[in-house]
């Protein structure tokens, strides 16, 4: 993985570009290319830079930007085509010559061969811009699922593009204007980055699954995949469950190539355990695992909200015993002592934008720890919206696919089953949520004192939707439920996971993300997936055999739970003084005097507000990063 920037001058009449900000501006994606760096332009007209984390063919040979045979193509490229083998001998046949054995030249040259459609082809995670000399064309993509990030604008008759915002606003200053509608709907309903607009005003996201081309002055976005709308019902679950495991080994085969060492992120569940179970059975060297304890004390009842007891979260016995059952070399990184100002701080810088979910910070140190020992961590992100993992989401839509085929008693014995370990309280409150109901929402916020807290431009605001809202029909209703997850939550986790990992120099990869799999899984009927009290079925069936039991038949789904409510317990503590300093309140965001209330009835264990602070903290915070007058860019 590395970092892309460029700027093309869309008119003549436009101000030269300026070859050593290009560099500065780059640079500050230095911590996502340690290995490499260069530039490559026409004067006046287009520059490209790049900065490289060396994966694949280390050689300076397959640096970036990378120039065609002919020299009439140059592409920067951000990712990893994993399928390139396959797609390097398809290519040769039609007599196309390499000099490397690296994915970029497949990359380019497939986009010579097949044009467009190239992206059809690929398996993989990827961020790139081609520019076509002769035709004077740009042609850009990112990857289905949006794991790699393509940041762009329209400014100052160009078109600038980068795999983080930072380097934008350091070309051009003038941009540091915060989306305060975004930064709104963030403090109000958690929405993350699966939006194309970002926290800077006049600065989008390409959205996942797209492509953006400029040729003849003219800008187009178009839509390259979708997801399978229809279930094969006539699938049955024997031999479903034996084409999901051969698509999940080849999923993870074509993942574990490199050229650097792997390791593996590790968790008590299912998804990581299956992929270093697989790992075993194929080889037998060591490989390493990095696991975030915590002390269970950290953990306030509240924080437990989803599970129908005050349940033990206990991962690392879990993990030791798995450990010690596939000879792995794990690594625990104590997580319980966050210094969570100076850590916020760091992920807030790479992130560019707040995040809803505390795991950014123990998964900061995870990535430092296991960046001493790898270049590259496989991880069992997705999964859960694939799968239907989080089943106190989609618990209420699997009610209703049971009632509208009559199937009564086997309704009673989902909810007997659900109700031992979850709530389903909780899981209501989830399912309204998904209505992305502006009424229910406000009477939600007036109930637990939201709206009081807001004032000056954070006052009123357009709700933007959990999902991007588009028009799709699927013959399952519990099918749609995972899609928006998919095209929603997903996309938001998949932002601070690549920003994370890269700030450590770290290439993640996702096995249960490959295009193969989830349109395989997306054709399969809801009982496959979601079946008496627990998610995952169709892969809990498949790696029978391969993962232990106590991992595979586990019935409890943790996620990254991240102890919080003890950051905002103390008046003396430094969160709090921040968001009760003179300095935050003459900002004019947050009115003082209830957000003193609402933290003493969080202090006094009235209500729950530890993530709703961490908003507000986030965004204070922000702004001192990157919208205050010092502009340093440096993290605080």
């Amino acid at each position: 993985m590395c970092g892309i920037f460029g700027i093309y001058k869309t008119t003549k009449l436009s101000i030269d570009i300026d070859k050593q900000k290009v560099r500065d501006s780059t640079l500050l994606m230095k911590h996502r290319g340690p290995d490499a760096y260069d530039q490559w332009g026409i004067d006046g007209l287009i520059e490209f830079a790049h900065v490289r984390l060396a994966i694949i063919d280390l050689a300076a040979v397959s640096n970036q930007p990378f120039i065609s045979d002919c020299g009439n193509f140059i592409v920067v490229y951000n990712g990893e085509i994993y399928n390139y083998i396959e797609l390097r001998k398809e290519l040769t046949n039609q007599g196309v010559k390499f000099r490397t054995t690296s994915d970029t030249e497949v990359l380019l040259n497939g986009y010579i061969t097949w044009g467009d459609k190239c992206v059809e082809k690929f398996n993989g995670d990827w961020a790139f811009c081609i520019y076509d000399i002769k035709r004077n064309r740009i042609f850009c993509s990112r990857d289905r699922f949006g794991i790699k990030p393509f940041c762009y604008t329209f400014h100052n008759n160009s078109f600038v593009f980068s795999s983080e915002i930072k380097s934008i606003i350091n070309y051009y200053p003038d941009l540091r204007v915060p989306n305060f509608n975004v930064i709104n709907n963030y403090c109000r309903n958690s929405l993350g980055a699966q939006h194309n607009e970002t926290w800077f005003k006049d600065i989008l996201r390409l959205k996942p699954a797209h492509n953006l081309v400029i040729e003849n002055g003219n800008v187009s976005i178009n839509r390259y995949w979708d997801y399978p709308t229809k279930v094969n019902s006539s699938i049955q679950l024997l031999n479903a469950k034996d084409e999901y495991l051969q698509l999940f080994k080849s999923s993870l085969e074509i993942r574990m190539r490199s050229d650097v060492p792997v390791g593996t992120t590790l968790s008590s569940g299912i998804d990581s355990g299956s992929i270093v179970s697989v790992l075993r059975e194929w080889n037998s060297d060591n490989h390493k695992t990095y696991t975030a304890v915590f002390n269970s004390k950290d953990y306030d009842k509240r924080e437990k909200k989803a599970y129908s007891s005050n349940i033990e979260i206990d991962e690392a016995s879990l993990v030791i015993k798995l450990a010690e059952e596939l000879d792995l070399e794990t690594n625990f990184i104590d997580c319980s002592n966050i210094d969570l100002i100076k850590e916020l701080s760091f992920v807030l810088y790479h992130l560019e934008s707040g995040h809803s979910s505390p795991a950014v910070l123990p998964l900061t140190k995870v990535m430092d720890r296991a960046s001493n020992d790898v270049r590259v961590v496989l991880e069992g992100q997705g999964a859960d919206e694939l799968l239907s993992g989080y089943i106190v989401n989609t618990f209420p839509t699997l009610i209703f696919e049971l009632l509208k085929k009559w199937k009564f008693h086997q309704v009673v014995k989902e909810v007997r089953a659900f109700s031992k370990l979850y709530s389903l309280k909780f899981a209501l409150i989830q399912f309204v949520r998904l209505f992305n109901s502006n009424f229910l929402e406000k009477i939600y916020h007036r109930f637990v004192g939201i709206d009081t807290i807001f004032t000056g431009a954070m006052k009123n605001y357009k709700r933007i939707n959990d999902y991007p809202k588009e028009k799709i029909s699927f013959s399952e209703k519990f099918n749609e439920v995972l899609y928006r997850s998919h095209i929603g939550g997903l996309v938001n986790l998949l932002h601070y996971g690549d920003a994370i990992s890269m700030s450590k120099s770290i290439e993640s990869r996702l096995p249960f993300l490959d295009y193969r799999l989830v349109e395989f899984v997306f054709q399969l009927p809801f009982e496959f997936k979601m079946q008496n009290g627990v998610g995952k079925v169709v892969h809990r069936k498949a790696l029978e055999g391969i993962v232990p039991d106590f991992i595979l038949h586990n019935p409890l789904k943790f996620g990254f739970n991240t102890p919080l409510s003890v950051f905002f317990m103390d008046r003396n503590n430094e969160a709090i003084r921040i968001l009760l300093s003179e300095r935050t309140s003459n900002r004019g965001l947050f009115d003082k005097k209830c957000l003193n209330k609402l933290i003493e009835r969080h202090i006094s264990k009235k209500h729950d507000y530890s993530t709703f602070l961490l908003r507000l903290l986030s965004v204070e915070l922000w702004f001192r990063l990157f919208i205050d007058e010092k502009k340093d860019q440096k993290c605080v």
